[in-house]
């Protein structure tokens, strides 16, 4: 398997970026002034300096101050985790899984999906995906290349899921030949850490057509055949 190590770090170099926090410091003031900003200086029980969106800077004794406060910035939540649910944009989701073969011709394999999309609404989101199938047995990889839907069934942190991977495969151990179509529906939950990113767990079932070769006895010949490769998937990932 080391020979594809590169091919699985190559897959997994990707930029997460998470925004600025959502709160912001206040300072109420007894004349009834407030004052929004942050706090760049504080000296106990003396006074405060305290800078403003548009970089002035105030600086206030504590016998004016009435009283300090951490406060969401306006139009933001105070907090991403009591918000409800994934807000619209770019979506990325990176999943990894064991799927477990099934059938005469299931085979284990290792799962990586890496997917580029956009969360449409706080229920649904599109995606173009690629990532890797390892098959120890046959000391195999097969790249895919997939559209990918998702639908959250609650509008919440915590909501059940739906996704659906529809694509094509090829071998990157046999000079990419195109091996056969790959369909992978999966249900889940999802627990959303922060206003566009989320934690999900899966169980899916993955079809994936290949082509082997069948050998007749009384001939002394192969017969190529197709086949579909059939494996309960099991996923944990993260979207962002």
């Amino acid at each position: 398997m080391k020979k594809y190590l590169a091919l699985l770090l190559f897959a997994l170099i990707t930029n997460v970026s998470f925004g600025q926090g959502n709160y912001q410091e206040v300072v109420y003031l007894k004349n009834g002034s407030i004052i929004r900003g942050v706090i760049i200086e504080q000296v106990p029980n003396k006074s405060i300096k305290i800078q403003t969106a548009d970089r002035n800077v105030f600086v206030y004794q504590m016998d004016e101050i009435e009283k300090l406060a951490k406060e969401p910035y306006p139009g933001k939540s105070g907090s991403s985790l009591n918000s409800k649910g994934l807000q619209p944009g770019y979506k990325g989701i990176v999943e990894l899984g064991y799927q477990i073969g099934t059938g005469d011709h299931g085979l284990d394999r290792l799962k990586l999906n890496i997917i580029n999309g956009y969360q449409i609404n706080p229920y649904f989101s599109l995606g173009l995906g690629t990532g890797l199938r390892y098959y120890s047995d046959a000391e195999a990889v097969l790249i895919p290349v997939f559209t990918d839907f998702r639908a959250n069934f609650i509008n919440n942190k915590v909501s059940p899921y739906l996704s659906l991977g529809v694509g094509y495969s090829f071998d990157a151990t046999n000079h990419f030949l195109g091996v056969g179509f790959l369909i992978n529906p999966t249900i889940g939950f999802s627990v959303k850490v922060l206003d566009k990113s989320a934690l999900n767990v899966g169980l899916g079932y993955e079809m994936q057509t290949i082509k082997y070769y069948d050998y007749y006895y009384y001939s002394s010949s192969y017969n190529k055949l197709t086949t579909n490769s059939r494996a309960i998937s099991i996923d944990v990932g993260i979207s962002f």
